[in-house]
């Protein structure tokens, strides 16, 4: 899998295989960030069963921020990988002003995901009183998996955090 490629334009066992081949720019954020996708397209599909069921108007609102959810958590996971990639250039090659600006841009990719997945997922909670029957269970593991990567992504983004901190205080006493 070329790293220009898209993540959502690959195979699952394409991906598989560029993560073990160890390319530490497709970690645990474009992963995430593709479940919380995946995660936005169960979402509709169930809001869209209820709509069958029983026109909502609400039920369709959500369909189309659930369409517009799925594109930007899919399109954050290549952004994170570009973010990571752009900061390990600059630690090899940037100024000091490049690698703030490279880290806080690895910093505040994931903060943008977790950000997107948490706007489906209240929107779970909105579908759950629209949904009946069976396809409740799919707004409820629709949730699940918006709650965990929402967790899987802070553990990046705690982690440029404090090298953030770390490197904004580096060579300043503390007294």
């Amino acid at each position: 899998m070329e790293t220009e490629m898209p993540i959502w334009k690959t195979t699952l066992e394409q991906l598989e295989a560029h993560i073990l081949a160890g390319d530490s720019l497709t970690g645990g954020v474009a992963v995430a960030a593709v479940s919380a996708a995946l995660a936005s397209s169960v979402l509709q599909m169930a809001l869209e069963i209820a709509v069958r069921k029983r026109e909502s108007e609400r039920a369709r609102e959500l369909i189309e921020l659930t369409k517009t959810a799925t594109v930007r958590l899919a399109g954050l996971a290549d952004e994170d990988r570009g973010a990571y990639a752009a900061y390990l250039e600059a630690r090899r090659q940037g100024s000091a002003e490049q690698k703030r600006a490279a880290l806080r841009r690895a910093t505040l990719t994931p903060l943008t995901a977790i950000r997107a997945a948490v706007a489906v997922l209240r929107m779970c909670g909105e579908a759950a009183g629209l949904v009946q029957g069976q396809v409740a269970a799919d707004v409820g593991g629709a949730a699940a998996l918006l709650a965990g990567a929402v967790r899987a992504i802070l553990y990046s983004f705690e982690a440029n955090l404090r090298l953030q901190v770390k490197t904004a205080t580096a060579g300043k006493s503390t007294y």
